[in-house]
C-alpha cells in the first residue's frame, strides 16, 4: 500500500501546475474551521486564539516530499513549542491515515483530516486533483496571516519556519494594548511545565519577575504576598518568574517557600522569556487581561526612587492599576519604570 502511495506521490509532485485559487494573502484573517486529528480530537482555529499558529498544508501522507516536510517540522517542534506556538498539519488524508503516518514518523503535533478539501479550498490552495498545495500559513495571535510560505520547503521547512518565528515572536511589540506572547516554563515547586495561555477564567494576570538574592525584591516580598492574596481572591491570577542565571532552581524553590508566595514560580533558563518580554529588573510586573493583552508594565510601588530604596511608599502603582481594571477603567498609567536589581543574564558568547 505504501509503495503505491509512494509512486502516486511522485506523480502528484508533477501536478503542482494544476489550477488552484490564490492562497490567502498576508494580512487576511484566516477562516475558522473544525477538523479532527489523528486521535479523533476536534480542533478549531478559535481555540488557538491568543497564540501564534503554524498551519501547514501538505498533499499526502507517506509521499517523499510530505514525509521530509513533516519530519523537518517534527525536528524543530520542541523549539517552536517553547516559543508558545501551535503547529497544525493538514491534508486531505483520513484521520486513520494520519494516525499511521504520525506513529511511523513520531509526529508530535496534530494532523488534521480535511478529507473533502473544504478547508484547503477556503484557504485558496485546493488543486484540481483534490489535494492541498504545499503551503504554510503562520497566523498571529488574533488569527491573521502574518507569513505565507506559498512554496513551502520539504526537508528544511521546520528550520525556515523556526527562523521566522524567532524574529516574529521576539519583536512582539512589548507595549500596552498588544497581545503578549505565550511561554512554557517549569514550576519550581511541582517540576511540571506551565504555559501562560493555559490560564483560563481569570479576569487579569499579574506576572512578577522575582529573584532570591535581590535585596530590593526581598524588601517587596511581604507586599507581593499581600497583593497576591488580596487580588487572587478577586479573580486575578499571579505568576512569578525567575530568570537569574546565578540562581539555581532548588534555590528558587526554597526562596518561594520561605517567602510564602501563594502563586507558582517558574524558572526561565537562559533568560529567554525575560528577553522575550524585555524584562530587566526584579521586581518588575506585567499585568495582562483575560485575552493576554498588556494593560500595565512597570513597578509595584515607589519604594525605590532614583535607584535608592527609601522604604517610604507613597504611590501604590500595582494596587491602583488592579483596582481600576476591576472597575472596568483603564490603568492610571500604562507604564511606570521599574527600578531594582538587574536580571543576571547568561553571558553571550563573542561571535
Amino acid at each position: 500500500m505504501k509503495k503505491t502511495i509512494f509512486a502516486m506521490g511522485c506523480l502528484w509532485a508533477l501536478s503542482l501546475t494544476l489550477a488552484a485559487a490564490d492562497p490567502l494573502p498576508e494580512g487576511t484573517m484566516a477562516p475558522d474551521f473544525s477538523l479532527k486529528d489523528q486521535s479523533g480530537k476536534a480542533h478549531t482555529l478559535t481555540q488557538y486564539r491568543g497564540k501564534y499558529v503554524v498551519l501547514m498544508f501538505y498533499p499526502k501522507d507517506f509521499t517523499p516530499g510530505c514525509t521530509k516536510q513533516n519530519c523537518s517540522m517534527r525536528d524543530s517542534f520542541a523549539e517552536i513549542n517553547r516559543l508558545g506556538v501551535a503547529v497544525l498539519g493538514i491534508s486531505t488524508d483520513s484521520a486513520e491515515s494520519h494516525a499511521e503516518f504520525a506513529k511511523e514518523h513520531s509526529i508530535p503535533y496534530p494532523l488534521l483530516a480535511d478529507e473533502k478539501g473544504e478547508i484547503a479550498k477556503q484557504f485558496g490552495i485546493l488543486n484540481d486533483n483534490g489535494m492541498a498545495r504545499r503551503t504554510t500559513f503562520i497566523l498571529s495571535p488574533k488569527g491573521a496571516v502574518v507569513k505565507l510560505f506559498a512554496n513551502a520547503g520539504t526537508e528544511n521547512h521546520g528550520e525556515e519556519v523556526l527562523a521566522f518565528l524567532n524574529i516574529e515572536t521576539k519583536s512582539a511589540d512589548i507595549e500596552t494594548g498588544k497581545i503578549m506572547p505565550d511561554f512554557r516554563l517549569v514550576n519550581v515547586e511541582t517540576g511540571k511545565e506551565q504555559s501562560l495561555y493555559e490560564v483560563k477564567e481569570k479576569k487579569f494576570i499579574v506576572i512578577v519577575w522575582t529573584a532570591t538574592r535581590c535585596p530590593i525584591l526581598n524588601a517587596h516580598n511581604k507586599r507581593i504576598v499581600e497583593l497576591a492574596n488580596e487580588y487572587q481572591a478577586r479573580g486575578i491570577h499571579f505568576i512569578g518568574i525567575n530568570s537569574n542565571n546565578t540562581e539555581p532552581m532548588e534555590e528558587v524553590k526554597v526562596h518561594a517557600q520561605e517567602s510564602h508566595y501563594p502563586f507558582p514560580v517558574l524558572k526561565d533558563p537562559g533568560n529567554k522569556i525575560a528577553d522575550l518580554y524585555e524584562a530587566n529588573v526584579t521586581p518588575e510586573v506585567f499585568v495582562l487581561d483575560d485575552q493576554f493583552v498588556l494593560k500595565y508594565h512597570g513597578r509595584i510601588d515607589d519604594r525605590v526612587e532614583r535607584g535608592i530604596e527609601t522604604g517610604n511608599i507613597t504611590k501604590h502603582d500595582l494596587k491602583e492599576t488592579l483596582d481600576r481594571l476591576l472597575e472596568g477603567k483603564p490603568a492610571p498609567h500604562a507604564e511606570m519604570r521599574a527600578l531594582g536589581c538587574s536580571i543576571k543574564r547568561v553571558k553571550k558568547r563573542a561571535s
